[in-house]
């Protein structure tokens, strides 16, 4: 795939969002290994191109990420609500008392793709006190964004780890409403942790797995930054947790 510069991603993402042509070329394109049909929403299209660009080394995890972010914030959530069917979503969560509940989401299936998307859709929903516990991730990048109600978003940079911890370095802390969407990779803000602020959540989120194939996908690394030492440089020092202690501390409160 050719090269392509972060800020002609940028430019490309939001150009493609103008007008159906466009959208026609791109669905056309060898860009997209996974054919989608031209009735596939523009912002669709675009992060499917977007993550067939960073699973290719086209463009950077980081740049993904401001790319997914950026174009995100460009999209009508009216139309996101309806490409992902928000309301059958909602009629099918059962809460949980601890734990956030995740279902499938069959956007490729919905929008037409083909041969299925390369990235992993879901939804997330939460009730007051149910949280998304302080975790990182390897091999993969994520995204979260609010649909209904708010929530805490906390990011934090692994800077380095240990068999028992990870160093933490703060980066955000702000207060996550519909339509604010975050995300997370190997390279950039890969630890995070969303606390429930209204009586429900409900969050869009896509995965892409398996970035290195030589690479374990390994799971959540759960930590404990609240209770961490301070290491200096505003770096903290949290302890590894298990998932049940995880979610014992953070969650279910």
């Amino acid at each position: 795939m050719e090269k392509i510069s972060r800020r002609q991603f940028s430019l490309d993402a939001f150009a493609s969002l103008l007008t159906f042509s466009l959208v026609k070329s791109l669905s056309d394109a060898t860009a997209l290994a996974a054919p989608l049909r031209s009735v596939v929403r523009p912002w669709v299209l675009e992060m499917e191109r977007a993550t067939k660009a960073m699973r290719a080394g086209s463009i950077s995890q980081k740049q993904w990420q401001q790319g997914i972010e950026e174009l995100l914030a460009k999209v009508n959530l009216g139309d996101l609500l309806r490409a992902i069917d928000y309301d059958a979503l909602v009629k099918r969560v059962v809460f949980q008392p601890v734990h956030e509940t995740v279902l499938d989401v069959a956007l490729g299936e919905r929008e037409g793709s083909a041969d299925g998307l390369s990235f992993n859709p879901y939804f997330y929903a939460m009730k007051r006190g149910t949280n998304i516990v302080p975790h990182g991730h390897k091999n993969m990048a994520t995204m979260h964004m609010v649909l209904s109600g708010e929530a805490q978003a906390v990011h934090y940079n692994k800077v380095g780890e240990d068999r028992h911890c990870l160093m933490l370095q703060p980066v955000s802390d702000v207060l996550a409403k519909a339509g604010d969407a975050s995300t997370v990779s190997d390279e950039s803000t890969n630890v995070h942790w969303f606390k429930t602020v209204s009586e429900q959540v409900f969050m869009f989120n896509i995965g892409v797995f398996g970035l290195n194939a030589k690479s374990p996908i390994t799971g959540r690394e759960y930590v404990d930054p609240l209770r961490g030492e301070k290491a200096g440089n505003g770096v903290i020092r949290a302890q590894r947790l298990t998932h049940e202690q995880a979610y014992r501390l953070y969650s279910g409160q």
